[in-house]
């Protein structure tokens, strides 16, 4: 578990640093969505480089504007990392039974879906 950590972390950072050094607006390095490209449509990731390149760099509603759905789920990404990879066993068995519940993945698979609808019906 600890290895596997490790490697995470290293490419969380590295993913991170690559982001925050590269603007996914300025380089054509970084990937297009598929899924736009193809339809024209936006899919519920769509924005999501340029939103973490703004948040790296302390933009909170610039990265807001390029998806809302985005900054909704970082708090939830980030208890599930806490409770994956820091917390002590005991606790981390608590924080699961709540954060991987049936009802909250349910939750936010619904809620995903419908801002992939919303985002595309409003033009967002």
């Amino acid at each position: 578990m600890r290895k596997q950590s490790i490697i995470v972390a290293i490419i969380i950072l590295s993913i991170g640093g690559g982001l925050y050094m590269f603007d996914p607006v300025q380089y054509t390095l970084m990937p297009k969505c598929m899924f736009k490209v193809m339809t024209g449509w936006s899919c519920p990731g769509c924005g999501l480089q340029r939103g973490i390149h703004a948040l790296l760099h302390g933009h909170l509603f610039e990265a807001l504007s390029y998806n809302y759905f985005f900054i909704l789920s970082i708090p939830y990404a980030l208890a599930l990392c806490l409770e994956r990879f820091f917390l002590p066993t005991q606790v981390a068995l608590r924080w699961r039974s709540v954060l991987e519940h049936r009802c909250a993945i349910w939750t936010y698979v619904v809620v995903y879906f419908i801002w992939w609808v919303l985002r595309n019906l409003l033009g967002i």
